[in-house]
């Protein structure tokens, strides 16, 4: 069963997630020397300011689709090279014997732009041993066929491998550190809140203004333990 993937535990978009930690931390600091009686200390406070800091770090989503639309491309460029490569292959033996010939058949090229990139590396892999055949046969020969159009194809084949598996990692490696983002997004949305807290109860009771100061803005709903709106009056 596949794992559940998590959820923000905040409306807050990420960058507002940090300008408020930001805000909040400034916050703190200004009245640790009050807060010392709540259990604030300033190694706290660096320790809040090192996950703000580490967070706003964490590569963003759209970093993470320029890497993909960049091997993405790459990828489609080298699939169009092998797949001219192999129809210069394919042309002088479909034009010697025909394109419904046993021997243009055995290539087995088919239509290219159907065939997925699994199936266009194999042929890359496969031609080159099949197409040996016609080096030597003076009909595919007359029509342009050579051994130079078969041992293009090894080159091909390692770029495509390389750009197809380049893309495949920048897709898995998107989804890690969406993952990633979101349980330091929830991690952060919660340590801001339990240390706003502190400041609220702390100055709720004896300076309302100072209280204000640490009530968490609606974003952070449901991140368990946000400091709460300022009693009516």
């Amino acid at each position: 069963m596949k794992d559940q993937e998590p959820q923000r535990n905040g409306s807050f978009a990420d960058a507002d997630l940090a300008t408020e930690c930001s805000e909040k931390l400034a916050a703190l600091t200004a009245n640790l020397a009050a807060l010392g009686v709540e259990g604030l200390t300033a190694a706290i406070l660096t320790d809040f300011g090192q996950a703000i800091a580490a967070f706003q770090a964490l590569p963003t989503d759209e970093n993470m689709l320029y890497t993909i639309g960049i091997s993405t491309g790459k990828r489609n460029t080298a699939l169009e090279a092998a797949r001219t490569a192999l129809r210069q292959v394919a042309q002088p033996i479909g034009r010697a014997y025909g394109d419904q010939s046993p021997e243009y058949r055995s290539l087995g090229i088919g239509e290219l732009t159907r065939k997925s990139v699994p199936d266009t590396l194999q042929l890359l892999l496969t031609v080159p041993a099949i197409g040996a055949a016609f080096v030597q046969d003076p009909k595919a020969v007359d029509q342009g066929f050579s051994e130079t159009r078969l041992t293009a194809l090894a080159p091909l084949y390692a770029e495509l491998f390389k750009w197809e598996g380049k893309m495949h990692t920048a897709e898995t490696d998107r989804t890690t550190a969406t993952r990633t983002r979101v349980l330091a997004y929830n991690a952060l949305n919660t340590l801001c809140s339990s240390l706003c807290a502190r400041g609220y109860d702390h100055f709720v009771e004896i300076d309302a203004a100072k209280a204000h100061l640490f009530v968490r803005n609606p974003a952070s709903a449901g991140n368990g333990g946000a400091g709460g709106a300022l009693p009516q009056t």
